[in-house]
């Protein structure tokens, strides 16, 4: 962006079919198959233990290569890395039942969580790309994101109760066909390098570089900031994806209820994410983020003390408002702070981390559940969560970096 300012940066304007596309990708990109997939692998009979590494297999690749996916959006260009992913995604939710074994389950979410991912960063690498900051641009994106968190489990919940599981996964195909269009409308040339724009095959490989120049983001105070609470807020979407569901199934629950409760979460998302930027402004970014995270936290924790649906949906609805107003701070914080032509290496960073957490986290809790049960895991886990929140924020406070008013 040589001879341009970062505030002509962001007064541009962004090009309705560019919006389009971006608010497409963060709409579509990952929340049918955290139902329908989790459904699938209980007709399967698994033990606990097996039930969490399928679900835990989603995040493995993403944590080893969403830095290298980042880089190659800032290297190559966003649209065709987006492009190749959506596309290999598009042929994915065939194979599941054409293919009813764990093993298979396995390797299939390797792949799943890589393309679904890939189109996450991707939008979010654009926002910071040619949003710089814009709370009211970030905010669309992220309203784009619950709103597909909302309607796409209602969808795919109604769609496996009434045509099975060829249902739900006919709905996973519909939606990474629309990923595919939204990758095509981006502009061709968005986010790549000079110099860098002819592809070549050593460009596969991760490069150590970009790994030890990713980490060395976390230097920068809002980098790290938000690495930490995403991580954090990220663990309860973990289990909200793996025993949250495998509880609602013990009560008995059918795939419309469970994709109601899934919706929820994601519909009061909407209105944290309206209302987050007022929020910032009176509290502080970095005290804003924190409060959320503990919201969530709380919400998830007291899950096996609620047996009816309706206390389910009211906490589910809690837990979605306060992850609402975590997701606009976690583009919009880095966003400021972070380099143009890094901006996909900070986002690649984010989510490798969260990925981590989500690859170990239904493992570990696996493990919680057959030695003490479902419902015991839930508070265990919890708790740890709160202790280290607890521990974060009596560091950042002693280092000066969670003032107490607006940042």
């Amino acid at each position: 962006m040589d001879g341009v300012t970062t505030t002509e940066a962001a007064a541009a304007p962004i090009p309705l079919r560019t919006q389009l596309a971006l608010y497409g990708s963060g709409c579509f990109s990952d929340v049918a198959s955290q139902v329908v997939i989790p459904l699938w692998v209980l007709q399967l009979h698994p033990s606990a233990v097996a039930y969490g590494a399928v679900i835990g297999a989603r995040s493995l690749l993403p944590f080893l290569l969403s830095i290298h996916g980042g880089v190659l959006m800032d290297r190559l260009g966003v649209r065709r890395v987006m492009l190749f992913f959506a596309a290999v995604g598009a042929v994915l939710p065939v194979l599941f039942p054409l293919l009813p074994y764990i093993w298979a389950a396995i390797i299939l979410q390797l792949i799943v969580g890589l393309t679904t991912t890939m189109s996450w960063v991707g939008a979010q690498t654009v926002a910071g790309q040619t949003m710089k900051g814009n709370a009211a641009l970030i905010g669309r994106l992220s309203f784009s994101n619950r709103f597909g968190g909302f309607f796409c489990p209602l969808v795919a919940g109604f769609a496996w109760d009434a045509f099975g599981p060829w249902g739900g996964f006919g709905v996973m195909l519909a939606f990474s066909g629309i990923l595919c269009v939204s990758a095509l409308m981006l502009p061709d040339n968005l986010g790549e390098r000079a110099g860098d724009r002819s592809f070549k095959l050593r460009d596969v490989v991760p490069r150590i570089e970009d790994y030890t120049k990713a980490l060395a983001l976390l230097a920068i105070p809002a980098v790290a900031i938000v690495a930490v609470g995403s991580i954090l807020n990220i663990a309860t979407g973990a289990i909200q994806t793996s025993f949250y569901i495998a509880y609602l199934e013990k009560l008995g629950l059918g795939g419309s209820l469970i994709g109601i409760l899934v919706a929820a979460t994601n519909v009061t998302a909407l209105a944290g994410t309206v209302g987050v930027t007022r929020l910032m402004r009176r509290i502080g970014g970095v005290r804003l983020l924190n409060s959320a995270v503990i919201g969530s936290i709380l919400a998830i924790m007291i899950t096996p003390f609620l047996a009816t649906f309706h206390s389910l949906v009211i906490v589910s609805a809690l837990r979605g408002w306060s992850q609402g107003m975590v997701q606009p701070l976690m583009i919009s914080i880095p966003s400021k702070a972070v380099p143009m032509q890094f901006q996909g290496m900070s986002v690649g960073l984010r989510i490798s981390l969260n990925r981590l957490v989500q690859t170990l986290l239904p493992l570990v809790m696996g493990g919680v559940v057959d030695v003490i049960g479902l419902e015991e895991s839930f508070v265990v886990v919890g708790g740890i969560l709160l202790l280290t929140v607890g521990a974060v924020m009596y560091v950042l406070s002693r280092r000066g970096m969670m003032p107490r008013g607006p940042d």
